[in-house]
């Protein structure tokens, strides 16, 4: 009788310890707080994120990741969208910011230098869609992979905006 208890018992703890690793990695929900993301996404907002497409490498132009970022203090996440990536040349030239020889209208760049530069094969460059209020790759320069934690699959509040935000 004990022995079948023991039994049941490791088995229920071994399924719980299975969903609470797939919902860690291959859906997680995250709050959004700020305004970088207007209007895609408000303060307050909540998605659910991809931990495993990001370490799969799953996204691209134009996907929003939650990411890794040092902001000088301290380590936070912050949430972004892909803009460019390996292969593409970034230029900022009088203060404008081109993709590609592409304006990217709104986003101005605060360094006086000129420069261009092609992403590499581990490297992304990511802009808020709020240009006015995103600190970005405008400001930190290009991303490693590494610094992506999670692909944003879907907003789920407010629950009369739920909405897939990937493909």
């Amino acid at each position: 009788m004990k022995k079948d208890l023991i039994i049941k018992l490791s088995g229920e703890l071994f399924e719980a310890a299975v969903i609470v690793l797939i919902l860690y990695y291959v859906i997680f929900p995250v709050k959004i707080t700020g305004n970088s993301m207007l209007d895609t996404l408000q303060n307050g907002d909540r998605v659910l994120i991809s931990r495993a497409a990001a370490y799969l490498n799953l996204y691209g132009k134009d996907d929003i990741v939650i990411m890794k970022y040092n902001n000088g203090t301290e380590d936070i996440e912050i949430v972004k969208r892909i803009a460019a990536a390996k292969g593409d040349t970034i230029t900022i030239d009088n203060g404008s910011l081109y993709i590609n020889g592409n304006l990217i209208e709104g986003y101005t760049c605060s360094s006086t230098e000129n420069t261009t530069f092609t992403l590499e094969e581990d490297q992304i460059y990511v802009l808020g869609d709020n240009a006015d209020e995103s600190v970005d790759s405008r400001y930190f320069g290009p991303v490693t992979k590494s610094n992506v934690e999670g692909l944003v699959l879907l907003r789920i509040y407010p629950f009369n905006e739920i909405q897939f935000l990937k493909g």
